[in-house]
């Protein structure tokens, strides 16, 4: 991917920006938690003009960034240990690790209690913690796929089959085929509304397959916000524990 370097006011210090040529007739810029910046643009937008809009936007960057930066650890963990947080349907909730004989997970509060035989076991730790957010993640989306399950029901579309799968770009998938949803294992990072999207998302596409012109029309019937809910979900949620 194209990329380009700017300088930011106060940082002192340039950050590369990702440029995204598409079929598109405006531009997008995204800041993520990670800190990746992406400018999508059109595909005739000269480099000129992408660095003197990134300047102009160099301080709504920077403000970006800082805020990202005060939540490391909230939205993305690659370790599980005392203190340390996670988000769960968008609160922050922390780890608390203790050694016991009898291993279990459970929250608490606002604590995520790892009861295990060797805390210090990263890896023994995130596989039980995985396999407890996991059982989290599908009983969350199974409630939330009934709320929104009678809009295509009255339709005539069967109850589909849930699966939890880490992916990458994508916060859920639809087979009509196999009629079974597959939902990003990190999507219960999120708030209860962004999660709706994503699920009423899916099951429209019983009815439209693809993303045709009928199917968005459907879906802004039912869910008028989606484009908002999904550049949220798409900004504050990252894909990584």
């Amino acid at each position: 991917m194209e990329t380009i370097s700017i300088t930011l006011p106060t940082f002192g210090s340039a950050v590369t920006v990702n440029l995204d040529r598409k079929k598109m007739k405006t531009c997008r810029l995204k800041v993520y938690p990670n800190q990746k910046i992406v400018l999508s643009l059109p595909q005739s937008a000269p480099d000129a003009w992408a660095e003197s809009f990134l300047i102009e936007k160099s301080g709504w960057i920077e403000s970006k960034l800082r805020s990202f930066q005060k939540t490391v650890g909230y939205a993305a963990t690659k370790e599980i240990r005392n203190g340390y947080s996670i988000r769960m349907l968008g609160e922050d909730m922390i780890f608390a690790l203790s050694q016991c004989e009898k291993e279990c997970v459970y929250a608490e509060g606002k604590k995520i209690r790892i009861c295990c035989k060797s805390p210090e076991d990263q890896a023994h730790v995130k596989q039980l913690f995985e396999a407890w957010w996991r059982r989290q993640a599908k009983e969350i989306l199974q409630e939330r796929v009934h709320v929104w399950y009678p809009i295509v029901e009255k339709y005539g579309v069967a109850m589909p089959e849930l699966s939890i799968r880490k992916m990458k770009t994508l916060w859920g998938s639809c087979s009509v085929a196999r009629h079974v949803i597959t939902f990003n294992f990190y999507l219960i990072k999120a708030r209860t509304p962004y999660i709706d999207y994503v699920v009423l998302h899916e099951l429209v596409h019983f009815l439209y397959p693809n993303h045709s012109k009928q199917f968005y029309a459907f879906l802004s019937n039912y869910m008028p916000d989606w484009k908002e809910r999904k550049l949220v979900l798409d900004q504050e949620v990252v894909h990584e524990l």
